[in-house]
């Protein structure tokens, strides 16, 4: 669960958005599942006339995000389209558009300020958001991270840590590193170091970093308990824990007494270090480690007294070679060695999928479906034994876990381009290697593939026939479909690129070429480019379920390719004059 507070001038656009017929706080995530760049949002109410303001999260704070400077919306109306210079939400985070959608009702028109309604409704949005900051306190209440004062205190009492009041002792600690050691040194904060007789100790409450060559460093520690006297110089010399590239420790002045009490930033540390250090000598405690570097691996205990960890990367410096080393030192059981073997990074799997799900779904339920499905592959492919080759059976197992799928069918797999689909064995030649999901192409025959055209024309010329153009359109989708339940039609007959499409639609004084004339004579026809065709001009936009829309706007875009048994829903034929100086 996560909160964002919504601040007046938010909580005010959303309920004046809203009185104008609008639309207030759709939510969209952040990035697109599955979506590459340049991130889209495809409006749910389009095609939109305007849209009015854009919230959300920012740097981990409540923000607005501008119009033309961070994001615009799309010529036809239906979708934000993030800009690449513009500021961006928060990876993971919910976004909520406001917005005008073209066909709208409102009964409202006393909305200038000072009026009753406007007064009214600012009176609301002032109360509201003055809630929100009152549930952020209570939400923050219960972090470690954003907890304070007394909140605070009841958190990390749930550890039994307690707030070190004023009065405790404290001293400087040096360490001196090994004249032979390199790269940077960590000392964690709550480390923790002893008299010669073990029976008194001290931890450190802040983390020291010793930069390569640098001989020796200071922190502050203070005693673990309030009724011990004070100590002399040089009595602390025993590390609790020995770390890596550390020669000695000890205090080179006697204690003295804290003269405040911990603060809420220093609790924080000290809690966290415990939570840190609460787990040591297991598994878990060294995937953790390999985890918090950013790293992936492979963890082998089969052989006794010996752990082997194999790191998905032969690129690391030596600095984060030694830190990784360090950290997994820290947690691995006593006795037992470890060795470190640094392999090639993840290769890359492109995977596409048909999958067939029960009858009577909505397209929400069926779009969660396919989210489920992609989040399980994914995990399926980061947890996988370099050892092992993919299994097919496994793939269609854990896809069909998921609520709702009725069968799966793995189409193909691709590394690199290199097709690794052995259906005969039933596994995925990728052994030998640590692996990530790439592309994950879905396909539902119950979700179709929406189509949209948009034809832009100058005022000047003849108006496109609108109804001739949604029945050409229609007649093009129709035969697509009927291709796409036959699974052995060839790649060039999917294969949809710009020329293509212009040639199935009619403009004035252009005669359309049906795509099922074309596929079976391809010969005796032209396809059509961008300069014969002008002044019109063609958008095609085919947006999958996912989400992710592919624009073919000229005889130089990518061209669309139907995957088997994907169906195409023609939504909209759009006629629109082009504005003078508007770019095509």
């Amino acid at each position: 669960m996560s909160f964002r507070r919504k601040t007046y001038p938010e909580i005010a656009d959303h309920l004046l958005n809203r009185l104008l017929g609008g639309v207030s706080g759709e939510p969209h995530a952040y990035p697109p599942p599955g979506a590459r760049e340049p991130f889209s949002h495809v409006l749910l109410n389009a095609p939109a006339a305007e849209i009015t303001s854009v919230y959300g999260l920012f740097n981990g704070r409540s923000h607005q995000f501008l119009k033309t400077a961070d994001y615009l919306l799309s010529r036809d109306g239906t979708t934000l389209v993030w800009k690449e210079s513009g500021q961006r939400p928060d990876a993971g985070s919910v976004l909520e558009v406001n917005y005008l959608p073209t066909r709208r009702e409102t009964h409202m028109n006393d909305l200038y300020p000072g009026s009753v309604v406007r007064t009214l409704m600012e009176s609301v949005a002032l109360e509201t958001a003055s809630m929100y900051a009152q549930m952020e306190t209570v939400y923050r209440s219960g972090f470690i991270d954003t907890a304070e004062g007394g909140a605070l205190d009841h958190v990390v009492s749930i550890l039994g840590i307690h707030r070190v009041t004023a009065g405790r002792n404290r001293t400087e600690i040096e360490f001196t590193r090994t004249s032979s050691a390199k790269g940077e040194i960590t000392i964690p904060s709550g480390t923790r170091i002893l008299t010669e007789n073990g029976e008194i100790g001290y931890e450190t409450v802040a983390e020291l970093v010793l930069s390569d060559g640098q001989p020796s460093g200071r922190v502050t520690a203070r005693d673990l308990l309030e009724t011990n006297n004070g100590l002399p110089g040089l009595s602390l010399n025993l590390l609790a824990r020995p770390i890596a590239g550390i020669d000695s420790v000890t205090n080179p002045s006697s204690s003295t007494r804290l003269d405040r009490d911990e603060t809420d930033d220093e609790l924080r540390t000290r809690a966290k270090s415990f939570l840190t250090a609460s787990e040591r000598g297991t598994k878990g405690a060294i995937e953790t480690a390999v985890t918090r570097q950013g790293l992936l691996a492979d963890i082998d205990e089969s052989q006794p007294g010996l752990i082997k960890i194999m790191i998905h990367d032969n690129q690391l410096a030596n600095d984060q070679k030694q830190r990784l080393e360090s950290a997994v030192h820290e947690v691995r059981p006593a006795g037992v060695g470890v060795a470190f073997i640094y392999g090639p990074q993840p290769q890359t799997v492109d995977l596409e999928i048909r999958l067939s799900t029960v009858a009577g779904l909505q397209t929400p339920e069926l779009k969660g479906i396919q989210q489920s499905v992609r989040d399980s592959i994914g995990d399926y492919f980061t947890k996988l034994d370099t050892s092992a080759p993919g299994s097919i059976s496994k793939l269609i197992g854990i896809s069909m876990r998921v609520d709702g799928v009725d069968d799966v069918t793995v189409v193909s797999a691709h590394v690199d381009g290199t097709d690794v689909l052995d259906p005969i064995k039933g596994k995925l030649n990728i052994a030998g290697q640590p692996t990530q999901l790439g592309n994950l192409s879905v396909v539902d025959p119950a979700i179709a593939t929406l189509l949209t055209l948009v034809v832009r024309y100058p005022n000047s010329e003849t108006l496109p026939d609108q109804p001739a153009l949604h029945a050409a359109l229609q007649e093009t989708v129709s035969y697509l479909n009927d291709l796409s339940t036959q699974s052995d039609i060839d790649t060039q007959r999917r294969t949809l690129p710009w020329g293509k499409l212009a040639l199935a639609t009619p403009l004035p004084d252009v005669t359309a070429v049906p795509l099922g004339i074309y596929d079976n004579n391809p010969g005796a026809h032209t396809l059509s480019d961008t300069g014969s065709l002008a002044p019109y001009d063609l958008k095609f936009v085919f947006t999958r379920p996912t989400g992710v829309s592919q624009v073919i706007d000229s005889d130089t875009s990518a061209p669309l390719i139907l995957a088997d048994f994907e169906r195409l829903s023609l939504t909209k034929v759009a006629v629109d004059v082009k504005p003078k100086g508007a770019l095509t």
